[in-house]
């Protein structure tokens, strides 16, 4: 293992370590529902993919943070907490699947996990809070709209911070392009949009990553 391996293993649990405390002070105000909070659950913890670029190999994470993180999270759902029904469990294993197949196609890999994080968080709390027409599955237009803004938004600045890593030197993947950019991001907002309407229960947690993925790298991510 390399100082950057180490350096990114205590990036990934302060990451995650804020984000439970986050969540914990969202639901103890009073102010926020516990669905609310899970979603900050799911933002927060998203963000690991400004930082697994620096893990040397996949072997690193998938044995030191997405197996246990996913085998935490698995024998969670069996005590009747909210974990059973948050549909967690699944965010672990999609991680898990972005590392063992996208390894080498980082940038690909992170639209599709703040696809499924940003995108779908933004999505469930503007539904909820503005979601006034329906469309199917009980999801609003004003939901899937949020989920189609919100990841191409988020999907700029993660293609952004990638080019800006391989511009400086840090990150010796494929720099993206202008034109990554420009069909990308509004490519992988529509297609989020669209499976996160179709998909059935939480199991857009798995659907969702694993498309706009593979369809990035199509698209030359």
């Amino acid at each position: 293992m390399t100082e950057n391996d180490y350096i990114g293993l205590v990036l990934v649990y302060l990451i995650i370590a804020v984000s439970l405390v986050i969540n914990q002070l969202l639901e103890r105000s009073g102010k926020f529902d516990k669905n609310t909070a899970r979603k900050a659950v799911h933002i927060g913890v998203g963000n690991f993919v400004f930082v697994w670029w620096m893990f040397s190999e996949s072997w690193i994470m998938l044995v030191f943070f997405t197996i246990p993180f996913a085998i935490l999270l698995f024998f969670a759902m069996f005590e009747g907490n909210p974990i059973s029904r948050s549909g967690l469990f699944l965010y672990a294993v999609s991680i898990t699947i972005m590392v063992v197949f996208f390894f080498h196609h980082w940038v690909a890999a992170s639209v599709g996990i703040i696809a499924m994080t940003y995108g779908d968080a933004f999505g469930s709390l503007v539904g909820k809070r503005w979601g006034k027409h329906k469309i199917m599955n009980h999801k609003s237009l004003e939901g899937t709209l949020a989920v189609m803004f919100s990841t191409a938004i988020i999907a700029f600045i993660v293609i952004s911070f990638y080019g800006y890593l391989v511009a400086n030197g840090h990150y010796f993947g494929d720099a993206p392009t202008e034109i990554h950019v420009v069909a990308a991001c509004p490519l992988a907002g529509a297609v989020t949009a669209i499976l996160e309407a179709v998909s059935p229960g939480e199991f857009d947690n798995i659907v969702i990553p694993t498309s706009v993925a593979l369809l990035m790298v199509l698209c030359g991510l």
